[in-house]
């Protein structure tokens, strides 16, 4: 049987744990120490991705915080809660 659906790319929110299409998502990447929100290029490094719905939430700071096993800065939470 053959799929003739185009693929999409999906991950899983660090805050809700929901699978989503990346498309609705907001990428946070730590490259060599150093973190950054992901615009249109793509980084490499350690990433967690937040889908839309969860950049408001309470819990998200603590779910960065556990996806990267260290604090974030101020100023990267402050990128992503003004989006």
């Amino acid at each position: 049987m053959v799929n003739n659906q185009p693929h999409t790319i999906s991950r899983i929110c660090c805050v809700c744990r929901k699978l989503q299409p990346v498309t609705n998502m907001t990428r946070v990447v730590r490259v060599n120490g150093e973190f950054f929100v992901q615009t249109d290029k793509r980084l490499q490094g350690r990433g967690a991705h937040v889908c839309s719905a969860c950049l408001d939430s309470a819990n998200l700071q603590k779910s960065l915080c556990r996806s990267f096993k260290t604090q974030l800065p101020a100023s990267i939470l402050q990128q992503l809660t003004q989006k």
